[in-house]
C-alpha cells in the first residue's frame, strides 16, 4: 500500500468476515483489495477496540483509519480521530521505528521494496518460486510489469548474472 493510500483509508475500507479485507481506491483511481490475514486481523481488532476507547465513543465507518501522533509524545502515543494531514508524518514515524529497531534511515517506500524482495525470494523446499514477477506486480498494483522489474525486482537481483554463470557452466 502506497503512504497516500495509507492515510486517506477509513474504518469502513476494513471488511472482517469470512475472508477479511481491506478494499479502497487506489493511485489512478484503481479499486484495490488486499486479504489480510489473522495476526493482522486480530491486530486491526485490537487497534479499533484502543481506537473507540480513545474516541470515547462508538468508531464510525467514515473515520480516517490511521490517526497520527502526538505531537511531543514519543512513539505511540496516538491522537485518536486526528488524521495525517501529510505523508510527511508517516515518514518520520517510519524512521522513528527504523531508528528504535536500529535499521538506519528508511522511508515508507522501504516497506514496499522489502516486501516485494520477500515475495521475489520466497521459495520451496525444492527451490521453486512461490511468486512470480506478475505476482508481485499484482500485490504492488502496477500497472506494468517493467515497473515492477526495475524498481523491485532487478536492484534486488545482483547475484542473476553469477548464478547464470554456475547453473550454464
Amino acid at each position: 500500500m502506497r503512504v497516500a493510500e495509507i492515510i486517506r483509508l477509513r474504518v469502513g475500507d476494513l471488511h472482517f468476515g469470512h475472508e477479511p479485507t481491506i478494499e479502497w481506491i487506489g493511485k489512478k483511481n484503481r479499486a484495490r483489495k488486499v486479504s489480510i490475514g489473522p495476526g493482522m486481523s486480530a491486530l486491526l481488532t485490537d487497534y479499533l477496540a484502543r481506537y473507540q476507547n480513545g474516541v470515547g465513543r462508538q468508531v464510525l465507518a467514515d473515520d480516517f483509519l490511521v490517526c497520527r501522533q502526538k505531537t511531543g509524545g514519543g512513539v505511540g502515543l496516538i491522537s485518536w480521530g486526528r488524521p495525517f494531514k501529510t505523508t510527511a508524518g508517516i515518514a518520520k514515524l517510519v524512521q522513528l521505528r527504523a531508528n528504535e529497531a536500529g535499521l538506519g534511515h528508511m522511508s515508507p517506500h522501504d516497506l514496499r521494496r522489502t516486501a516485494a524482495g520477500i515475495l521475489h525470494r520466497a521459495v520451496s523446499d525444492d527451490g521453486a518460486h512461490y511468486f512470480d514477477l506478475l505476482d508481485v506486480q499484482k500485490v504492488l498494483g502496477h500497472a506494468n510489469p517493467a515497473t515492477t522489474m526495475r524498481s523491485y525486482i532487478d536492484p534486488l537481483d545482483t547475484g542473476v548474472i553469477r548464478r547464470a554463470a554456475q547453473v550454464l557452466d
